[in-house]
C-alpha cells in the first residue's frame, strides 16, 4: 500500500523501529508486541477514509488481525492530507472517538539561544528513561496502565538515543527536568517526539529553545552523507491548539490534516497522549 501523508510515512518510521508493519495490500497492520495497549502503536492503517457501511467491516479486520486477548482497543487511521473524517455518525455509534491532527514541517526552527529560565542540552540514555516522570507529571490521566505505556515508551526512546536513531533535549531548572522532546531521524525526515512542559514553566520560551536546538544540530550535522542528510523537521499538533501556535512562531507551517479513530477500552479516558505525541 502507498502512503501519501506525511503523518504517517514518519508514523510508520516510528512504528518500524519498535515493531513491525505488514502490508496486505489494501491496508497495513502495525504492531507494536512490547505493549498492547498502546493505541496508536497496534492499529489498521487504511488507504482512505471509510465509506458509509464499511465500519464494520473494517472492525472485523482488525479483530481478525489484532484480536490479542490483551488488546482491548480498535484504532483506524487513514491515509490521506485534507483531515477527512468519514462516516462520522457511523463510526460514533459504534464508539470511536474521532481525531484529527494537524501536520506541520520546517526547514528552519527559530527558538531563543538562552531562554529565560532552564539550561537547555541534551539528554544522556539514562535521562530519557528518567523524563518518564515530566510525562507522568503533566498526564490528564493517573492510572497504572498508563504509567506501564509511559515507562515502556521512555524505554524505546532510550534505545533510539542509544542506537543513533535520536536525539532528546532537556531544559532543566537545577537538577529537575522541566521540559523535554526528543527528534528521531526518518531518512531526510526527522520527526518530534512528546513535546513537554511543566505547567509553571509554559510561556517561557522553553519549547522553542529545545525546538530549535534539536533542529540545529539536525539541520548542521557535518558528518552526514549527503544522500541522508535531513532536509526537514515534522511535528504533529491538534489544530487550532496553544503548541500548534507555539509551532508556527517557531517556523513551522501546515501542510496536511490527518484523521483516525479510536475506539478505546470501556472505562479508560481517551487522551491524545496515547496517541503519539508530537
Amino acid at each position: 500500500m502507498n502512503v501519501r501523508s506525511i503523518a504517517l510515512i514518519t508514523e510508520l518510521g516510528l512504528a518500524v523501529t519498535r515493531g513491525k508493519i505488514t502490508d496486505r495490500g489494501d491496508y497495513l497492520v502495525v504492531q507494536t508486541p512490547d505493549d498492547p495497549g498502546y493505541y496508536y502503536g497496534n492499529l489498521l492503517v487504511l488507504p482512505a477514509a471509510p465509506l458509509a457501511g464499511e465500519v464494520a467491516h473494517w472492525m472485523q479486520r482488525f479483530a481478525d488481525e489484532l484480536g490479542a486477548p490483551d488488546i482491548h482497543h480498535v484504532t483506524l487511521w487513514w491515509d490521506g492530507i485534507t483531515g477527512d473524517e468519514g462516516p462520522v455518525d457511523e463510526l460514533r455509534a459504534a464508539g470511536f472517538t474521532l481525531e484529527t491532527s494537524q501536520v506541520m514541517i520546517a526547514d528552519d526552527v527559530r527558538g531563543l539561544d538562552s531562554p529565560p529560565s532552564g539550561e537547555v542540552r541534551k539528554l544522556t540514555p539514562d535521562e530519557v528513561l528518567h523524563s518518564v516522570e515530566l510525562g507522568w507529571a503533566i498526564a490528564d490521566r493517573h492510572d497504572d496502565a498508563y504509567r506501564t505505556f509511559l515507562q515502556r515508551r521512555v524505554a524505546w526512546h532510550r534505545d533510539l538515543v542509544v542506537r543513533g536513531r535520536a536525539t532528546f533535549w532537556g531544559a532543566h531548572d537545577g537538577d529537575e527536568l522541566v521540559a523535554s522532546l526528543g527528534l528521531v531521524e526518518l531518512g531526510t525526515l526527522a520527526r518530534y517526539q512528546d513535546v513537554q512542559t511543566l505547567p509553571a514553566y509554559r510561556r517561557r520560551g522553553l519549547a522553542t529553545a529545545l525546538l530549535a536546538a534539536a533542529a540545529r544540530e539536525a539541520f548542521g550535522a557535518s558528518n552526514r552523507d549527503v544522500a541522508t542528510r535531513i532536509e526537514r523537521v515534522v511535528i504533529i499538533a491538534e489544530p487550532g491548539s496553544d503548541a500548534a501556535r507555539v509551532y508556527e512562531r517557531a517556523g513551522f507551517r501546515a501542510i496536511e490534516r490527518t484523521t483516525a479513530a479510536c475506539r478505546y477500552p470501556p472505562g479508560t479516558l481517551a487522551t491524545r497522549a496515547s496517541r503519539s505525541p508530537a
